[in-house]
């Protein structure tokens, strides 16, 4: 039945065959595959076993060869046998080497238009085409020019401006006062960590102390019973349910703390506000309504500082793949 077919149906991906799985070194050059037990001699070997035929072919020549022992006329070439040249290459292609670098070893310091050099080049060419009678050039106070600018001071003094760099650091600077840490933030035991992780479909909140201990678990679009109760664009992750899932969160959480601080004996007073750092991720719908609802209980924390800690590979970003509603 099945010759008689003129058409077969293939359900799937067809079954692999041999030339699936190519060679593994079929694309690499012959010099860089893998060379095992004396193939790069082997051409060598080949060369001589032609030429020593060729020499052998005649009878004569070949009784000759062997009764004076010179059969291998061709040197063999083993990769023990060129040892030597090849260390003297290698000698002579250091000392080329070390010559160049030590022709090229000079310390050039000079601009392009170096003060001194002019100073130096504009005497010589007065030296050079004054006479006799002509005397050293004069200060317009009557003093002589120096022959050479050798001082700084001196040539401060006489065009207005230095040719040192001030290297010296100000006299009210201490290296008390050169903070390498400035840019990093500084936390201390009382600050408090809140997270606002934005993803596309729900928005998280979770807040943790300067331990790393987590005070409250966290809050989400689903354990808030919020889901399917907005119907905006992307619905949960919709701004007005960050904004929801933040202020319920921070309902619950400034009371654990206060509870908290009260029992470690460092209560906080009626108007004393928690200092509390605060780390987004992502950049969702539900971001803003969970950054404006921290912003809108401000009278409860001072946010001393706002991280965005979102993953930013540096081949760029990309939005994940998923299926849009």
């Amino acid at each position: 039945m099945l010759r008689s077919t003129e058409l077969l149906l293939r359900r799937g991906m067809p079954r692999p065959r041999a030339h699936t799985f190519p060679d593994k070194w079929r694309k690499v050059p012959a010099s860089h595959k893998p060379m095992q037990g004396g193939q790069s001699m082997f051409n060598d070997f080949m060369l001589k076993a032609a030429n020593d035929d060729l020499r052998l072919a005649n009878a004569a020549e070949a009784g000759t060869a062997i009764g004076s022992g010179q059969t291998q006329a061709t040197p063999l070439r083993l990769p023990q046998s060129d040892f030597a040249s090849t260390r003297a290459a290698l000698d002579q292609l250091h000392e080329s080497e070390m010559a160049g670098l030590a022709e090229s070893d000079a310390f050039v310091s000079k601009r392009a238009f170096n003060e001194l050099d002019w100073y130096d080049g504009e005497l010589a060419a007065q030296r050079a085409g004054a006479t006799d009678a002509a005397v050293a050039p004069l200060e317009p106070d009557g003093t002589l020019l120096p022959d050479r600018v050798t001082d700084n001071e001196y040539f401060q003094s006489r065009f207005g401006y230095s040719l040192v760099k001030n290297t010296e650091l100000a006299a009210h600077v201490t290296y008390k006062d050169l903070d390498l840490w400035a840019e990093l933030p500084k936390y201390n035991n009382d600050m408090y960590f809140l997270y606002v992780i934005s993803r596309r479909r729900n928005t998280y909140a979770v807040c943790f102390d300067f331990g790393g201990k987590r005070i409250l678990k966290p809050y989400t679009v689903g354990n808030r019973g919020l889901k399917g109760g907005d119907r905006g664009f992307r619905a949960e992750g919709s701004t007005d349910n960050g904004h929801q899932v933040m202020s319920q969160y921070l309902a619950d959480l400034v009371p654990l703390i206060r509870e908290q601080r009260a029992t470690a004996g460092k209560p906080l007073a009626r108007g004393d506000k928690l200092d509390i750092v605060v780390r987004v991720m992502g950049f969702y719908n539900g971001r803003q309504g969970a950054v404006r609802a921290i912003t809108d209980r401000n009278d409860l924390f001072n946010v001393r500082y706002f991280e965005d800690i979102t993953p930013f590979p540096l081949n760029g970003p990309r939005m994940p793949r998923g299926v849009f509603k």
